[in-house]
């Protein structure tokens, strides 16, 4: 079951100038209204917010519907039954979207002071850019407190790189920036097919679809900012922390958009060091859940197994499992 709550004046024709915020959340309820607030908050207008939660089972939603009533700016709140599909939450709250501009985002990160009119007054004055991102961004812990006020994206040191090094970037790191706070002209979004739902990471196939479009059509292009733009929250439910799920997403990544070149260093690196894990954990369960993403694992792991490394760690853990038992 699907419910929409709109406050918007017409749902279907795009709005010039106007920004609209794209949110996805999930039992963010500790976070969501300080996350609406800094939306809020943001000097550029006009400026719509589009929410959707993905069956929160906390009490999400009325943070939710509580901050916006309290809010002047026009708002949409979609709530759902779980899908856990963030490309598809994401591409729902796209087609609620009524402007000419979209600014993707979670209910559990903030926006900083003046993140989306730096990039809008950039936007609205050359046709031709059709994103503006950050290259830096800052931290915080789980109760608010900034931890790191600068954090270097990949890009940063190359804002005005061509999509051509962009792309490069992307492919050796897997994460070239954090597209929450960029502003992207809605026809851009939907120009590319917006978020790819039949595969995990969102935001990397985004940007990756976003490269290949920029390089086929030369009369685009990009921009970053090197200030800060949003506040990344890490917390205990972060995405990120599940390294079988970065695998798998990694895979299929380098399997639709890079089939004919070899797997980038950082897929090497991130299954040496799961194997590493499942020795060191003797988790012969979750090592046959890494194999059965595909023959590259299976390639990777056979590899691995005749590596300095891997004889290192066996021999150790061995050598535990013999000696261990018998310390009292």
């Amino acid at each position: 079951m699907t419910h929409i709550h709109s406050s918007t004046q017409d749902p279907c024709a795009r709005q010039p100038g106007l920004c609209s915020v794209v949110c996805t959340t999930y039992n963010h309820a500790k976070y969501a209204r300080a996350a609406i607030e800094s939306i809020v908050a943001q000097d550029y207008r006009p400026l719509e917010i589009i929410v959707i939660d993905d069956g929160s089972t906390d009490d999400n939603v009325a943070v939710i519907e509580a901050a916006l009533s309290e809010s002047d700016v026009q708002s949409t709140l979609i709530t759902q039954q779980n899908t856990a599909n963030i490309a598809g939450n994401v591409n729902r709250a796209l087609a609620a979207a009524t402007g000419d501009f979209v600014l993707p985002t979670s209910l559990d990160d903030l926006l900083l002071p003046g993140c989306i009119s730096s990039k809008m007054a950039l936007l609205l004055e050359d046709q031709s850019l059709v994103m503006v991102g950050n290259s830096s961004m800052s931290e915080m812990d789980m109760s608010g407190k900034i931890t790191r006020p600068e954090v270097r994206n990949p890009v940063f040191g190359h804002e005005t790189a061509s999509c051509h090094d962009l792309l490069e970037i992307e492919f050796a790191t897997a994460g070239s920036f954090f597209t929450q706070g960029t502003v992207l002209r809605a026809d851009c979004v939907e120009a590319i097919g917006g978020y790819d739902e039949d595969i995990a990471g969102d935001d990397l196939i985004l940007r990756t679809k976003l490269w290949k479009h920029l390089i086929a059509n030369s009369c685009l292009r990009c921009v970053f900012l090197r200030d800060p733009g949003f506040v990344y929250r890490k917390h205990d439910e972060n995405l990120h922390r599940n390294t079988l799920r970065q695998l798998r997403t990694l895979i299929d990544w380098h399997n639709r958009f890079f089939p004919e070149r070899p797997l980038p260093a950082i897929v090497t690196r991130r299954a040496r060091n799961y194997f590493s894990e499942c020795l060191a954990n003797r988790d012969d369960a979750a090592l046959q859940q890494a194999l059965d993403l595909g023959p590259f694992m299976a390639d990777l792991y056979s590899a691995y197994r005749y590596s300095w490394g891997y004889y290192r760690r066996s021999t150790k853990h061995a050598l535990r499992r013999v000696f261990l038992p018998t310390r009292r």
